[in-house]
């Protein structure tokens, strides 16, 4: 057995853009690989579904050229995708057959589509999402090879894909047979998500509000052509997963309930009455916006965050009842329907990204791919638990919270130890390989991996998710530290720990970096260092901030400073690493600059900082792949000689 090196980026096949037709037994999903050369090839596979279909998939498209945005049709013959086979036209929509032959172009505009969302009932059409040039005022010019970002609202950025002033994304419609374009919806505001009704007479559609803050989305619906629109929702942010019912009388959607929370819940709106209900409130806390109606119309299934997991949870609509088809310690990353049955992505610690089929009823599971079964079976891999542990609840009590403990294949301990900080807050520790290649070469060196769910975490409970706000860090590292506590006294780890974090995890690591003896080395990776600053430079800074601190921007100084790491920068003495993309603007590499200027400047002597050209908050796991073994290396490196 070989152990994992980050050179095993170039080998793990990430599997994305997961479609399928419920009325067929036939999946696609697009399956990413990192290039030595640079950047990524993707390309699309096709599989059968059938409980006894033999395993294995075919390649649907060519390996010349990248695919995404894959759409199945509903005759499960066709899919409609996004790909760029001429450098001078860009990307276009594309149309292949099952059957065999090579995709032919649909569309041929310099407005690029930047989205596929549906296909029409009468499959002639694929509803799609268009970015056009907008003026931003009178002197504004388009055409402009340098063209300054004016800015009449916020957020006029969005991490990974740029400035969002100077353009609009409209709604429109495209013939298959021909090409032509139809927009449906444009205007000063973005549409972000639509669907058509079953009976093909009416459009669902998701699109920001205009006006200064432009963050929040609602549900809207019009003719089947756009017109005689009218808003549906007016108090729900980020309104998606847009999915009518079969009978076309309802229509299921995402949807969060208070500004900057993360916390995305599933409502149903009943078209005739107009009312809109949660069905379970936070007691069902999605995972994306993946919704599918059951042809029977009385269940949905979607992906939900679940006391640690991202499971497929199935909900009777008129009794709330909600079955989670649970099976092992893994995360559902991908959700489609096939046929009468459900297919979806699926990894652990232990099996990298695989496609799975199973009964809506959670019977009859099985493996239909094996992308990366083969070269990962060959590596050292950890032994995976997840114990409970008793903390202290910040209310005078305790409580028990979830870690996951990566243990070397061998030995009973102690074992030094790496403590991964996820993000979030209101996430969960995450089993994905690509972002957490730095677990398996530690692992491999004989360190334990421990990753826990401490308040603040997602699938838990809302109370136990928004305990956490005004008191980042004062809460949840207490929480950790006595999990720390209990390994020790069980001779599960030693006193040689180290931490990481990104995100909210690098704020944690660099919090505790500042104030926890418990440390010896940190890597601090695109944290929020300075909230002040990160409210104002953040792309969705400047809402949600104000959110978990309970307080705005404008209001509460001492709260904001009280619970920045910056201002403890000077007594630092745990060796720290900091890590960040220079286009993040998530986290923005400002946020690294003011915690590293300060260091440097109170006398700390082990501190480093790597910034990494062009990149984004994804950098570690989707980044460019030269820079992401750098990246993991480096985190591996800096805990081996500092833990």
């Amino acid at each position: 057995m070989q152990p994992v090196t980050p050179d095993d980026i170039y080998r793990h096949r990430h599997l994305q853009d997961l479609d399928a037709s419920p009325q067929h037994r036939r999946a696609v999903v697009v399956m990413s690989r990192a290039r030595r050369s640079g950047g990524y090839r993707s390309t699309a596979w096709l599989m059968d579904t059938c409980p006894d279909a033999g395993r294995g998939a075919r390649r649907l498209t060519s390996p010349d050229f990248n695919a995404r945005a894959m759409l199945v049709a509903a005759d499960g013959e066709r899919a409609a995708f996004i790909s760029e086979r001429d450098p001078e036209k860009g990307p276009q929509v594309q149309l292949i057959r099952f059957d065999g032959g090579e995709a032919r172009p649909v569309t041929d505009t310099h407005d690029p589509i930047s989205s596929l969302l549906a296909w029409s009932p009468d499959g002639t059409r694929v509803l799609a999402l268009q970015t056009v040039q907008w003026k931003e005022d009178e002197r504004d010019d388009p055409e402009a090879k340098q063209r300054p970002l004016v800015v009449r609202y916020l957020p006029y950025k969005m991490d990974g894909s740029g400035p969002k002033v100077g353009a609009r994304t409209r709604l429109v419609s495209i013939d298959v047979a021909s090409g032509e374009i139809t927009p449906l919806v444009d205007g000063d505001f973005d549409v972000s998500d639509a669907a058509w009704s079953p009976d093909g007479t009416r459009l669902a559609f998701s699109r920001k509000r205009d006006g200064l803050q432009r963050h929040p989305s609602d549900l809207w619906l019009a003719d089947a052509n756009g017109q005689h629109a009218h808003r549906i929702t007016t108090d729900l942010y980020s309104v998606t997963g847009i999915r009518f019912s079969p009978d076309g009388r309802r229509i299921a959607f995402a949807a969060g309930r208070i500004e900057g929370d993360s916390i995305v819940q599933l409502y149903v709106h009943d078209i005739a009455s107009g009312r809109c209900e949660c069905p379970k409130g936070d007691d069902l806390q999605l995972e994306g916006a993946t919704l599918l109606w059951h042809s029977d119309g009385e269940r949905i299934a979607t992906v939900a965050s679940h006391g640690g997991l991202f499971e497929i949870a199935v909900l009777h609509v008129a009794s709330g009842e909600v079955r989670y088809v649970a099976r092992g310690l893994r995360h559902v990353t991908a959700l489609a329907a096939s046929g009468d049955a459900l297919v979806f992505v699926a990894a652990s610690v232990r099996r990298l990204d695989e496609v799975y089929r199973v009964d809506w009823d959670g019977a009859n599971e099985r493996r239909l791919t094996a992308f990366n079964r083969t070269w990962f079976s060959a590596r050292v891999r950890p032994r995976v638990k997840r114990r409970r542990f008793q903390v202290p609840n910040a209310k005078g009590g305790t409580e028990t919270i979830d870690a996951w403990l990566l243990l070397p294949p061998k030995g009973d301990g102690p074992f030094p130890a790496l403590v991964d900080f996820h993000g979030g807050p209101q996430s969960i520790a995450l089993l994905d390989f690509a972002s957490h290649v730095y677990w398996y070469p530690l692992i491999a060196h004989g360190y334990a991996v421990i990753a826990p769910n401490p308040v603040g975490s997602g699938g838990y409970g809302g109370e136990f998710a928004r305990r956490l706000i005004g008191h980042w860090g004062e809460y949840d590292l207490p929480q950790v530290e006595a999990v720390l506590d209990h390994l020790q006294k069980d001779e599960v780890i030693t006193k040689s720990i180290g931490c990481y974090g990104k995100s909210y995890g690098g704020y944690l690591s660099a919090w505790s970096a500042a104030r926890s003896d418990m440390f010896k080395a940190a890597v601090v990776s695109a944290p929020v260092a300075n909230l002040k600053s990160h409210g104002g430079t953040s792309d969705t800074g400047y809402y949600v901030t104000p959110y978990a601190m309970g307080a705005d921007l404008y209001e509460s100084d001492d709260r904001y400073r009280r619970l920045s790491p910056v201002e403890y920068a000077a007594s630092v003495d745990t060796a720290t690493l900091f890590l960040n993309g220079r286009d993040d603007q998530r986290c923005p590499a400002g946020q690294c600059e003011e915690m590293f200027a300060n260091m440097i400047r109170a006398g700390h002597r082990n501190c480093m900082m790597v910034l990494y050209p062009a990149g984004t908050h994804s950098l570690s796991g989707s980044g460019n792949p030269s820079h992401r073994v750098d990246y993991h290396d480096r985190v591996v490196n800096w805990i081996r000689a500092n833990v």
